[in-house]
């Protein structure tokens, strides 16, 4: 079954938008050298706004495991231990805190059985900027790996809720930067249209209706829906 044709009460179960504003046809199937592991906090698990699973409906990679202050998710736990990854905590160290666990990113991605390289894997911390702190401080699984603070110029265009600093990025914004950083500019682009086509679509269902008139997003990722099935 199509999952777009989906509903539960007017919904679409995929992308979890009203019907009217469903996004799916835009969504871009992309490929990745790298990968990301999303670490969800129990409150943003099911919060509409939430960005972070706008990485997992276009990098079928992504791992999200659900996080909660009393345990943390073995299968998560487990995961950490696989010795042919690279994972890497992004996280701004805006303090002195953790600076001597700040590395920076080796470009030098690959086949680790190949070319001696490990895969690198990202793990975000799904959650408002005060969560993300306590969840840091609680999780000491995370405690050894590096991590990796991005220094972004641009500010956020994440505008579904009220951030406390105009330089604090959302969760896809962040994917964004990662991507970028890989050397991986066009897959970049890509997730930044579906981000600023999600954003666009989810203002006007919180109106009542469907978007109005089409964006550049929407455009160059239904052109790039035609040239994969082409």
């Amino acid at each position: 079954m199509d999952e777009r044709s989906t509903s539960i009460g007017g919904y679409c179960g995929r992308c979890r938008l009203l019907q009217i504003a469903c996004i799916c046809q835009y969504r871009p199937s992309i490929r990745s050298e790298v990968e990301f592991c999303l670490l969800t906090h129990a409150a943003e698990y099911r919060k509409p706004t939430n960005t972070g699973r706008l990485i997992a409906e276009c990098l079928a990679p992504t791992q999200v495991y659900r996080w909660s202050r009393t345990e943390i998710d073995i299968d998560f736990q487990r995961s950490l231990e696989d010795s042919s990854c690279q994972y890497w905590l992004v996280y701004p160290a805006e303090s002195t805190e953790h600076k001597d666990r700040i590395k920076p990113f080796d470009t030098s991605v690959g086949d680790s059985r190949q070319n001696g390289y490990k895969k690198h894997i990202f793990i975000l911390l799904d959650a408002t900027w005060q969560q993300a702190v306590k969840m840091l401080r609680k999780s000491s699984c995370l405690n050894h790996l590096p991590i990796l603070s991005l220094n972004p110029e641009r500010l956020s265009q994440y505008s579904l809720r009220r951030a406390s600093h105009a330089h604090h990025l959302c969760t896809v914004e962040v994917a964004i930067e990662l991507l970028g950083l890989a050397g991986e500019k066009a897959n970049a682009l890509l997730l930044q249209d579906y981000f600023l086509v999600f954003s666009q679509h989810y203002m006007a269902a919180r109106s009542g209706h469907g978007v109005k008139q089409e964006s550049e997003s929407m455009r160059r990722l239904l052109k790039e829906q035609y040239n994969e099935v082409n």
